[in-house]
């Protein structure tokens, strides 16, 4: 037997195989949103390093140690800082009166100074303020200017959101990628994502979810510094006072409320600071996490190349003597050797693809055909890990952010047609299928009403003929509205490409005719009721104006699959008369 991948190399697909096999009980509990989101810098690799932050400060403290006027005062801090890399002004030598980025020591204090930067932020100067190395020094609203767009974790973190699927976030980091991600994705609406700064922010009115920005936000300390500036948390001495600091007294309710009640998935972060480390033994002391979890899903679940310390830590405190004896069988159930990124992309793959299934069955039900669900939610899961096995590392950006833009705009570009019969409105928006978790599916009549099990149910027809050799199945030609929501094409000596339109009912069926989106004559219209061939009284055919055995030219067909259910009367039934239909 092979090693099993690292966290860096495993693929979508490995981690989708783990939650559909010995982390199932978990993705099953994440749906449902009984996961809190425990996210730190690990998530957020575009933002500003923490080496060139420790090398801004180490330049600024430099210069002015050097320079005769502010000798004083800097030097004493420079020399902190050199001691905490275990160095010291003798050994930097002549270096000392050149840039910081020029000296041969440089990378050995970065590294040496990475696991003290806390140290490094607590460094005073005279009578500054206790932040000056970050705020000033550092000059950390610089550091975090035109931040690139949201990654492939922030961009999943947000379709969880929307999906109703996580309900909270705690969050170490200053950034504002998650922010921007729920903005995004939601189309500007305001208040889907509810963000926790300042105590009087958990009085705002409530949203799809609510972000716990724990040690301050660097969004909100640059918009209005008077207020938000003091939440910053980063240096030692604040780090052992956020326990105690009157300031976060309600965020501390919160995340011990989240810690007690909230089973807890880790995405980059290390737990290592002892003020997380004191709500997770205050939240043990309120209501412990048991052990054996089964059949529920594990209390705490960290997704990293091997648990840290701080992470060990927590499940001592969680657990307490339950872990003794346990310790091999608690941390296997409690680590995903993945990274955030690869973790929450199979996380929204899987989701989509559990609630078009739950959906699926329900409109299968409600037609008496529930005995069809196996084998149509078999072929739904094969295109979802086909999709997975295209959600790769671009060469380019070195993360799978194209992957999921591309992912969501195809998707959100289905739905769109599908329901309204028209583009999506906003290109960067997402359409998602509820906000109600799959556990309440059942009750949400309005994605009930709006068809998509049936939508479920053309997709695991179209991918089983996929994998069966009878047609390939491609993007859209384009951007264009003619274009479609996918391409087809059936496998025989000259078959045309045609433009695939998925449509709820006639009047979005109508909507395209009339925005041109038939143009090419060469279109393929499925419909998920049978209105069309109720009102047109008609069929999908080929053109009589033309020869189609020696052209090969089409004329928009249109198939309804609620008819095709309704006369087939098995599953081979069914895939036979719709791939009859389609290859016409």
């Amino acid at each position: 037997m092979g090693l099993a991948p690292s966290a860096t190399d495993i693929s979508v697909r490995q981690v989708l195989e783990k939650l559909d096999g010995e982390f199932a009980s978990t993705a099953k509990a994440v749906e449902n949103g009984e996961f809190a989101l425990w996210v730190g810098s690990g998530i957020s690799r575009k933002a500003p390093s923490l080496g060139g932050l420790i090398a801004a400060a180490m330049e600024y403290l430099r210069v002015r140690a050097v320079d005769p006027t502010t000798e004083a005062e800097y030097m004493p801090a420079l020399d902190e800082a050199l001691q905490l890399a275990s160095t010291d002004r003798a050994k930097v030598g002549a270096d000392l009166h050149s840039a910081f980025a020029t000296w041969g020591a440089r990378d050995a204090i970065i590294d040496a100074l990475w696991n003290s930067y806390s140290r490094v932020l607590d460094i005073r100067v005279g009578t500054e303020p206790g932040d000056f190395i970050l705020w000033t020094a550092i000059d950390i609203r610089r550091q975090f200017e035109n931040p690139p767009p949201p990654a492939a974790a922030h961009l999943c973190i947000a379709l969880l959101v929307l999906e109703g699927a996580v309900k909270t976030i705690a969050s170490g980091n200053w950034d504002g990628f998650i922010e921007a991600a729920v903005d995004r994705l939601g189309g500007g609406i305001p208040g889907i994502l509810q963000v926790v700064v300042d105590p009087d922010h958990l009085r705002d009115p409530p949203g799809l979810a609510r972000l716990l920005k724990f040690h301050g936000c660097i969004i909100h300390a640059e918009q209005d510094e008077g207020r938000y500036r003091r939440f910053l948390t980063g240096s030692h001495t604040q780090i052992a006072m956020w326990p105690n600091n009157q300031d976060f007294a309600a965020m501390r309710n919160e995340v011990l409320g989240i810690a007690t009640n909230r089973k807890t998935m880790v995405l980059g972060l290390s737990i290592q600071d002892m003020n997380l480390q004191g709500v997770f033994a205050a939240a043990t002391g309120i209501n412990k996490w048991p052990w054996p979890s089964a059949p529920d899903a594990p209390g705490h679940v960290f997704c990293e190349e091997q648990i840290t310390q701080g992470q060990r830590d927590v499940l001592r405190i969680v657990y307490g003597d339950d872990y003794n004896g346990n310790v091999a069988t608690i941390n296997a159930a409690s680590h995903m050797r993945a990274w955030g990124e690869q973790v929450l992309v199979a996380l929204v793959l899987k989701m989509v693809a559990d609630k078009l299934n739950c959906l699926m069955g329900l409109a299968l039900d409600a037609n008496g055909r529930g005995a069809l669900l196996a084998s149509l939610a078999s072929s739904v899961n094969a295109l979802r890990d086909q999709i997975a096995d295209g959600a790769v590392v671009d060469a380019t950006d070195q993360s799978r952010t194209p992957a999921v833009n591309k992912g969501i705009a195809l998707w959100s570009r289905a739905v769109a047609v599908f329901r309204g019969g028209q583009l999506p409105q906003d290109l960067a928006a997402y359409e998602p299928i509820s906000p109600n978790t799959i556990g309440l599916l059942a009750t949400d009549q309005n994605a009930r009403a709006s068809r998509l099990g049936h939508l479920a149910i053309v997709v695991a027809l179209l991918e089983h003929g996929r994998m069966t050799a009878q047609w390939s199945l491609a993007s859209p030609a384009d951007d264009d509205l003619c274009a479609g929501v996918a391409s087809l094409q059936a496998n025989r000596a000259g078959a045309p490409v045609r433009p695939v339109f998925l449509v709820k009912s006639a009047s979005e069926a109508i909507r395209l005719q009339a925005d041109g989106a038939y143009a090419n004559d060469n279109a393929l219209v499925i419909h998920s009721d049978d209105t069309w061939h109720l009102t047109t009284a008609s069929r999908s055919s080929r053109s009589p104006s033309s020869a189609p055995g020696r052209t090969g030219s089409l004329t928009p067909s249109h198939v309804s699959v609620e008819s095709l259910l309704r006369a087939s009367g098995d599953i081979d039934e069914l895939r036979a008369s719709f791939a009859a239909e389609v290859l016409l």
